[in-house]
């Protein structure tokens, strides 16, 4: 899943490590205390929603809400892995069928899943299995492959991502330029979208050489005709320097914070009149 260098003021005193960490997570999930926030992914020529964003938290009876930040020790285990990614496999759909119910417009959600869970056998078809639980096309659902884990070390990877794409699942690279989100991995699997880092956009509108590598990196993209993502977009003048290219996509604080519910994602809108209307207020999700 994805984490953060951000953490909540509780992160501090968080569970601590270990198998005593990792039976805390497994007891959460089992007892409802994971929730999924959304953030938008919005067009850079129009500002509209382009789709969003599925975070993962963690709403603990004694330290308060959580990121994944202070319990990424526990991500690391491959049975909190695949338990976690079940879970939000679940919990996404569950709210994209709940969203479109009350008359939400359909927006692609971006789900973190870690290489290992996405190679292991019978993934394709459990994700395909829990859309069609919830009354959802495949297509509802991106697939982000995470930078936890070194792609290389999945030979099986590229069949896994065509089989994904094949029954209209999108599979996009997660934070491109740090980590295991490399370049060689763009020849033999085939991504739909790239998530640039936001470690290539921080210093590009205002450092020459930064520029110049990030306009080479969406030169390049645009060439093998995938759908770009620029994370962490912060000040308004990052925004106004993305704006030279229209066709990007761009997520961060400076237009969306993670909120808890679909329907508070800014500009998420309806597609039709909801059949009841029931307003409330939905607090931030903290950081990504």
């Amino acid at each position: 899943m994805k984490t953060s260098t951000l953490r909540s003021h509780a992160s501090h005193v968080a569970p601590k490590f270990g198998h005593a960490l990792k039976a805390r997570v497994l007891e959460g999930l089992e007892a409802g205390e994971f929730c999924m926030a959304y953030q938008g992914i919005y067009r850079v020529d129009t500002g509209e929603l382009a789709q969003m964003e599925a975070l993962l938290r963690w709403h603990h009876p004694e330290f308060g809400l959580l990121l994944p930040g202070a319990f990424h020790e526990a991500l690391a285990d491959e049975e909190v892995m695949v338990s976690v990614t079940d879970f939000v496999m679940n919990a996404v759909s569950l709210d994209i069928a709940t969203w479109h119910a009350s008359g939400g417009a359909t927006y692609p959600v971006a789900i973190n899943v870690p290489p290992s869970v996405a190679a292991s056998e019978g993934f394709a078809d459990r994700l395909d299995a829990v859309c069609r639980d919830h009354g959802i096309g495949p297509a509802s659902i991106e697939v982000e492959l995470s930078e936890s884990q070194d792609l290389a070390r999945f030979p099986s990877i590229a069949k896994v991502v065509q089989r994904l794409r094949a029954r209209g699942v999108n599979v996009a690279m997660d934070d491109f330029g740090t980590g295991f989100a490399c370049l060689a991995a763009l020849g033999p699997i085939n991504f739909g979208t790239v998530k640039i880092a936001k470690e290539l956009l921080a210093e590009a509108p205002r450092n020459p050489d930064a520029r110049t590598v990030f306009s080479s990196v969406l030169a390049l993209m645009a060439r093998l005709k995938l759908s770009v993502v620029v994370e962490g977009v912060e000040t308004a003048a990052q925004a106004q320097w993305l704006a030279q290219w229209p066709h990007a996509l761009a997520q961060g604080f400076y237009l969306a914070r993670p909120v808890f519910g679909m329907g508070s994602v800014p500009g998420a809108r309806l597609a039709r009149p909801a059949k009841v209307s029931r307003h409330r207020s939905v607090p931030l999700a903290d950081a990504a």
